[in-house]
């Protein structure tokens, strides 16, 4: 933790059952956590071979080796490279690159979403870890679909239901997959072994951002599965659709809900939509391997104009000496667009 000692990130490859630190050979490391991503990002560049230069020395790094990054001991990142530019530039993401690659079969009658999660890990060919998701029940064929294709139709099914939403990470060789945390954060960072840890947000770089309802719904209309064309609800917020214009979207039901069930999926539908994007990012703070994206971090208040509480949903760190950050944050909890007077038909 940030609080107990300098960074120290090592870069560790792996070569079959040899394992070399290359860290010395390093430059430029960069790890990219974005929310909406199944898996992180790794970029750094490695010193090529120089005739001239004895101690500039390739490692040979080729696409399929592995590498880890480690703090202290703690892993940071573990994944498979990618690819390798002439100029040494190295690219490598976590496995949960594989799941956005491989496509697959799978059909699911009336199961509860953990376990269509755990038949789509066996035919993705990936272990099912930690799968904490609602006895929600999943009716539906996927051909030729992406693991994390079906992985985001199927948690959004549960968010509908629940109103919640959700994280996906391979960790651990397994997928993990649960409720996006509740609780915020204070991360602290350590610059030096004769100075104290001081909470990140005390200190910000450049904060830009913008305000968009690009993405705002302000109705949402049940619809039945099938052949048919069928409406048997809908929801919409009549102060955001007379601010706004109409921003209409279509929910499908499989049949397996009641009445009551499908009543609160179009409500929490339009709750989660009828709402602006409001994102802010933040440049150059000073690094903590706890932040990753998903989590709530409490910021100090200040005059940079981000303070409480916020989600980040995306984050940089820079492996550097010193460990830097850039973010990109909302605001949590955040507000409807334009009040909450719903009106409900199902």
């Amino acid at each position: 933790m940030g609080t107990q000692y300098v960074d120290d990130h090592r870069f560790l490859l792996y070569k079959g059952s040899t394992v070399t630190d290359i860290t010395e050979a390093v430059s430029s490391p960069e790890a990219r956590d974005e929310l909406s991503a199944l898996s992180v990002e790794l970029t750094f560049t490695a010193v090529r071979n120089n005739n001239r230069d004895k101690y500039m020395h390739w490692y040979n790094i080729e696409p399929g080796d592995k590498i880890r990054v480690v703090n202290h001991g703690a892993e940071v990142f573990s994944g498979v490279i990618l690819t390798v530019d002439l100029d040494g530039t190295v690219t490598a993401n976590d496995p949960g690159w594989y799941l956005s690659k491989s496509e697959i079969v799978l059909q699911v009658s009336n199961a509860a979403a953990a376990d269509a999660v755990r038949r789509m890990c066996a035919k993705a060919g990936i272990p099912a870890g930690t799968i904490d998701l609602p006895p929600t029940r999943i009716s539906e064929v996927w051909v030729g679909s992406t693991p994390e294709q079906i992985l985001e139709d199927i948690l959004d099914i549960c968010s509908a239901e629940t109103g919640q939403s959700y994280r996906r990470r391979v960790r651990n060789g397994a997928l993990q997959v649960g409720p996006l945390p509740s609780v915020p954060i204070i991360a602290y960072h350590k610059p030096a072994d004769n100075l104290g840890a001081f909470d990140i947000t005390l200190a910000k770089g450049d904060v830009t951002g913008s305000d968009s309802m690009a993405e705002l719904t302000n109705s949402v209309v049940l619809a039945e599965g099938g052949d048919t064309a069928k409406t048997l609800g809908r929801a919409y917020n009549a102060e955001s659709i007379a601010k706004y214009g109409l921003l209409q979207a279509v929910e499908t039901l499989s049949g397996d809900e009641t009445t009551a069930q499908a009543r609160q999926r179009v409500k929490n539908l339009l709750s989660q939509g009828d709402r602006l994007t409001r994102e802010r990012t933040v440049e150059e703070l000073w690094g903590a391997d706890e932040v990753e994206s998903g989590i709530l971090l409490q910021f100090q208040p200040n005059s940079y104009g981000v303070t409480g509480v916020q989600r980040v949903t995306g984050v940089t760190h820079r492996y550097g000496h010193p460990h830097l950050m850039s973010l990109t944050v909302e605001a949590w909890p955040d507000s409807r667009a334009a009040g909450s007077n719903d009106t409900i038909t199902v």
